[in-house]
């Protein structure tokens, strides 16, 4: 505050020319992500001259950047009030509204912000309300509009082939559309318009970032070091890249060169664990969020990610307690969050979690189904609903929630094919089982248990022993086992009790056919595993007949 007062005075006693360069400063400083300052810059600036819609649009992208959403859309809104014929606050509400994933309502502010300059023949002639709204459709991480911002993009391009921002923001849409080649032209057509500014160079790097090409990346990176050795978002980019080789200690300290650089905020410290976040450095990022919560538990979106990352570091483990911890979390945010701030991915995480707290299966599938609801492009959502049912028991339902997933899932693999086996199995589904088992075989020939559930799945629909296709698949299963010996030493216990079921099985299958030296082979396997097993001790050693 008292920062911002010395700047509210010296304004005003100073020229139009010095607010102007005040102006290109606080631009610097979105530039360099130190959003606290630039909102500092730019409140004074709204206050001594409030009729100025450019000043308010960049007071609500500090905000936006600064995680304040409510405070960006006062301000956007306080700017169009004031000039109704700016396009940039326009921009900015459509912005806001395809981050709470409203597609419709964004659309209605960004053709608002372009029809100040629609020409007789339906193109656009303001070049800054064309870099605005792309940059807008494509700058979050819930919904974009990519064949939108590209239509914008080609159309200011076609009216002016050396505007800067205009060639940033389409190179930024490209990269959203994974376009590599095209990204990384508009982003060498910017740096030809202007080789000394360094966020072009960053961005190329960002494109090699993507494709793991890590030399090429760091080439580029160095190329904006060489423009300005402080750059800020190029030493945010050049944690990612130490992060994605694995270099962890470096990551941490160039990060932390680049909050010094940028500005340590909540904002920027939270953007450092939602990096970790998303490079799956879980652990690490959980880690980051409770240090954060010691000292600020207001901030909302950190019991967001809290939820995240707790069940991504539970995952593949049955953490009860700590699964109740990241609930608790999600479930505070959801609740004092703006309901229409709630995105898919909450209600996602939250039913997964829940999943992972005992009594609470019939919440998640709730919230797993308004997920899907809100966003039915994301499949994966159908497994997570078909594991829950799993969970419950509800062996139908899962089975074919699992079946519908795989029919639209983009990539898919043994581990699918045997989880929904199983599922077909408990439903007595056999020959869907029976089928399922034989894909994960078809995809990996010595993966055992699937010959054990084949077995299983075939002693089911032949009951009465009538065909070898059962017994055909427990002496693969056995085989399969068998083929390393060292191994098979080492997993034996482990595959103890399928082993004895598979003997069983043959053993049983021996005698049905009369063939009882055959059978007590197989007994006496089970003798092996299992010393005090009486029926096999009956059959191996079966009792003498009283002489007559």
């Amino acid at each position: 505050m008292k920062k911002g007062f010395l700047i509210a005075v010296f304004l005003g006693f100073i020229s139009l020319s010095v607010k102007a360069q005040l102006y290109q400063v606080g631009l610097r400083l979105i530039d360099f992500e130190k959003y606290e300052a630039a909102r500092d810059i730019f409140g004074v600036l709204v206050k001594n001259n409030p009729s100025n819609g450019d000043y308010y649009y960049y007071l609500g992208q500090t905000y936006i950047n600064l995680l304040n959403i409510d405070s960006a859309e006062f301000n956007y809104n306080a700017g169009i009030k004031i000039a109704p014929a700016n396009p940039a606050n326009y921009a900015g509400l459509g912005e806001i509204e395809l981050m709470l994933g409203n597609k419709a309502k964004a659309t209605e502010y960004f053709n608002k912000a372009l029809s100040f300059s629609m020409a007789k023949n339906g193109t656009y002639t303001d070049i800054r309300a064309i870099t605005l709204v792309a940059t807008g459709m494509v700058s979050n991480d819930n919904i974009k509009m990519l064949d939108e911002a590209e239509v914008l993009i080609r159309m200011g391009y076609d009216q002016n082939k050396r505007d800067y921002n205009l060639l940033i923001a389409g190179g930024d849409v490209y990269l959203e559309r994974n376009d590599g080649g095209n990204a990384a032209t508009f982003y060498e057509r910017a740096i030809a318009v202007d080789p000394k500014n360094p966020k072009a160079y960053v961005r190329v790097a960002v494109i090699w970032l993507r494709v793991k090409n890590f030399e090429s990346a760091q080439s580029d990176l160095n190329r904006a070091f060489e423009k300005d050795s402080l750059y800020a978002p190029a030493l945010k980019y050049q944690a990612e890249l130490y992060y994605a080789q694995h270099k962890f200690e470096k990551a941490k300290e160039t990060y932390l060169k680049y909050l010094q650089h940028s500005e340590p905020s909540t904002a920027n410290q939270i953007r450092f664990a939602r990096i970790l976040f998303l490079s799956k450095e879980y652990d690490e990022a959980l880690t980051k969020i409770e240090e954060l919560q010691k000292k600020d538990t207001l901030t909302l979106i950190l019991y967001r990610l809290r939820g995240y990352s707790t069940y991504e570091v539970i995952a593949l483990k049955n953490d009860i307690e700590k699964a109740r911890l990241g609930l608790a979390a999600l479930e505070y945010y959801m609740k004092k969050v703006d309901p229409k701030k709630i995105i898919a991915a909450d209600y996602e995480y939250l039913g997964m979690l829940q999943a992972k707290v005992s009594g609470k299966d019939s919440l998640a599938l709730i919230n797993l189904y308004k997920a899907l609801e809100m966003n039915p492009a994301n499949v994966e959502i159908y497994k997570e609903i078909a594991k829950t049912y799993n969970k419950m028991k509800r062996f139908e339902e899962a089975a074919a929630t699992y079946e519908f997933y795989l029919t639209k899932a983009k990539r898919t693999n043994a581990g699918d094919y045997f989880l929904m086996g199983k599922m077909h199995y408990y439903a007595k589904n056999f020959y869907k089982a029976d089928t399922a088992f034989m894909k994960v075989n078809e995809l990996i020939p010595e993966y055992a248990e699937a010959y054990l559930w084949r077995g299983n799945a075939n002693s089911n629909i032949d009951p009465t022993y009538k065909t070898e296709i059962a017994k055909e698949n427990f002496e693969k299963f056995i085989s399969v086992l068998k083929a390393d010996s060292v191994k098979f030493i080492a997993l034996k216990d482990k595959n103890k009790a399928n082993l004895i079921a598979a003997y069983r099985y043959i053993g049983i299958f021996y005698l049905n056919k009369d063939n009882e030296a055959k059978a007590k082979e197989y007994f006496k396997e089970i003798l092996e595993l299992d010393p005090d097993n009486e029926e096999a001790k009956k059959v191996v050693y079966p009792p003498k007949q009283p002489e007559k």
